[in-house]
């Protein structure tokens, strides 16, 4: 082998590692990159889930004190005002012990204070931090229940410790108007609640007998009829770390089921 042909071999192997080398190279960038993006993608993620949290911790903290002020001003000044009321009645009473008017009026004076008295204590978050979800739930249905506005049931099983206030807050305020909802338009005769709270996972399922709907339809309605209540629970949820399903058919009630793991807290 001639000097020449050794330098075209040479040219050749060392284009060939050039080759190598850059395409080595590109593959490496080409990978750096992919990381960097993926890292610039979950960043971006985890930066709108915290702005997210932050939001619902910043809500949850405008409506809780919007409820204890509603709270403390139901308490403070309508109640007394009613109880002044009642006052009044028991001095007409002794004047005039047989007018049926008066003894009426008393008893639904008393409905009224003792409904008032139960309304202020759900919307203080204090006492729901103080008592338990648990409890509150249930004092809730009571409140409900002894309305006749539809029959309550209520099962807890509670292995676990619980949710953090912030959380248990909000998951109070769910139930609410989960509450609210079925008592507005499931047209239902019973609502059952079950709590199940172990250390791994926190769920709260309500089902009941109503009317049912159509969940995809009403999630597209536009106006006052719209999911948009439906979908911020839904919303919620998620920001918690859970999951909220859904359930329901037109003539075959609705079933909620709220999930949240409780492995991160």
């Amino acid at each position: 082998m001639n000097f020449k042909e050794t330098e075209i071999l040479f040219t050749f192997f060392a284009a060939i590692v050039i080759l190598l080398i850059l395409a080595v190279s590109i593959i490496i960038f080409a990978f750096i990159f992919q990381r960097r993006q993926a890292k610039l993608i979950k960043e971006k993620t985890e930066l709108k889930a915290q702005f997210e949290k932050e939001i619902l911790t910043s809500q949850n903290e405008i409506q809780e004190q919007t409820m204890k002020d509603i709270s403390r001003e139901l308490h403070d000044n309508v109640g007394q005002m009613l109880s002044l009321v009642k006052i009044q009645l028991n001095n007409l009473q002794e004047d005039l012990p047989d007018n049926l008017r008066i003894v009426q009026s008393k008893e639904y004076l008393n409905a009224a204070l003792n409904d008032l008295r139960s309304l202020s204590k759900t919307l203080n978050n204090d006492n729901i931090l103080n008592d338990g979800l648990g409890s509150a739930i249930r004092f809730e249905l009571e409140r409900v229940d002894k309305a006749g506005l539809i029959k309550t049931s209520f099962v807890e099983n509670q292995t676990g410790t619980g949710l953090e206030n912030q959380k248990a807050l909000v998951v109070f305020r769910m139930f609410q108007e989960q509450l609210q909802n079925t008592l507005k338009h499931a047209q239902a005769k019973n609502l059952w609640v079950v709590l199940q709270d172990s250390p791994e996972s926190f769920k709260l399922e309500l089902s009941d007998d109503g009317t049912g709907f159509d969940f995809e339809s009403k999630i597209k309605l536009k106006g006052f009829n719209n999911g948009s209540g439906l979908a911020n629970l839904i919303h919620r949820a998620k920001l918690l770390g859970g999951e909220f399903k859904i359930e329901s058919t037109a003539g075959s009630g609705t079933k909620t089921d709220l999930m949240i793991p409780k492995i991160s807290q």
